[in-house]
């Protein structure tokens, strides 16, 4: 019998310790935009600017290096990570650099962010990109 009470009491005692991690599996959320400006190749014509659907919005959680998680815009440039837990993220799109024309380079649009309650709900600037 007390062996059955020192395995609960070690038990219990392993749960109420776990500190959880950011990631899934909480009630909180991010959720933005993503809006482009669509210049020529030489960047110097602006072409159009609009919200862009159908474009990869990523999620790093933690101070990891490595997409968690991504998805892509709705038709009006939204979207939004679900079901997240309190801690530090990093959300990004990736467009083009202006400073490079020519050369097609990648260049991210990143944003840290900290959940601190339980049910929060981050609603972030623009995350704004930048195409030929």
């Amino acid at each position: 019998m007390n062996k059955i009470v020192i395995i609960l009491f070690i038990a219990l005692g392993s749960l109420v310790s776990c500190k959880k991690e950011p990631g899934e599996g909480g009630f909180a959320s991010i959720e933005g935009k993503v809006y482009v400006y669509n210049y020529d190749e030489s960047f110097t014509i602006l072409k159009s600017q609009h919200y862009l659907p159908a474009e990869n919005v990523f999620i790093i959680y933690g101070d990891g290096t490595t997409v968690s998680n991504d998805m892509k815009t709705s038709y009006d440039g939204s979207y939004k990570f679900s079901y997240l837990r309190k801690g530090k993220y990093k959300i990004f799109v990736v467009g083009k650099d202006s400073t490079q024309p020519y050369k097609s380079m990648p260049k991210e649009m990143l944003v840290d962010v900290e959940i601190k309650e339980k049910k929060e709900k981050k609603i972030l600037d623009d995350l704004i990109i930048i195409n030929d």
